[in-house]
């Protein structure tokens, strides 16, 4: 039932689906073009946050302009459950796609290659967990009106989290990362996961007290 749903959140809007490719394909290349001393993780943390919030402002602006299909959707406890949870998984595929798409253009452009993909991959997860995760629960309680301005303001986490990786967060694992590349992975992943069950518990917690009607 939930990846119904999600097929759902695909199918309304299926005449963006080809941007979304083209972000995922594309933004890699433009870095590795214009800016290839920022590697191959940049390219692949920009193309996957806003991946994300592109499909976020082209899923939930469909959905606003019918809202009786959302409250029909979620007319029990149960459903909107499964509604909230089939769009946290959509931005876990979008992240699936992206790092697929970037494995296999770093095997061919040197440029985008990083030392270790599966790092450069948790810490995306991680960043992605942040962002989406804090804007979740904040478009879920005030509703797409007024939060698609603020989504203007997160287009620019993608960069600040491009810095952050040489900084904060990576200085924080650095020891991790000259002794054991798959226990700072396994750490970044898990700290991601934690992020969006927070996340997940907060969204439904507020989409179950929505009057829908």
């Amino acid at each position: 039932m939930i990846m119904t749903l999600v097929k759902k959140d695909i199918m309304i809007i299926k005449g963006y689906v080809l941007a979304e490719i083209a972000i995922a394909v594309g933004i890699p290349l433009i870095i590795a073009n214009r800016q290839p001393q920022m590697g191959g993780m940049t390219g692949l943390l920009i193309a996957t946050l806003i991946a994300s919030l592109s499909f976020n402002l082209a899923v939930s602006g469909k959905e606003n302009q019918y809202p009786k299909a959302t409250a029909l959707l979620s007319s029990t406890p149960y459903m909107r459950n499964r509604v909230v949870a089939a769009k946290y998984i959509l931005y876990i595929i979008i992240y699936l796609f992206c790092c697929i798409v970037s494995f296999a253009e770093m095997k061919f452009i040197p440029e985008l290659r990083v030392e270790s993909f599966v790092q450069s991959a948790a810490f995306v997860f991680l960043s992605q967990a942040i962002g989406m995760g804090i804007f979740l629960p904040i478009q879920y309680k005030f509703g797409y009106e007024k939060t698609r301005y603020l989504c203007s303001l997160f287009y620019l986490y993608p960069f600040a989290a491009s810095a952050m990786k040489q900084m904060l967060l990576f200085e924080s694992f650095g020891h991790l990362r000259r002794s054991n590349t798959g226990t700072s992975a396994i750490i970044l992943f898990a700290a991601g996961l934690a992020v969006w069950i927070i996340s997940f518990e907060i969204s439904k917690k507020i989409f179950d007290g929505k009057d829908l009607v």
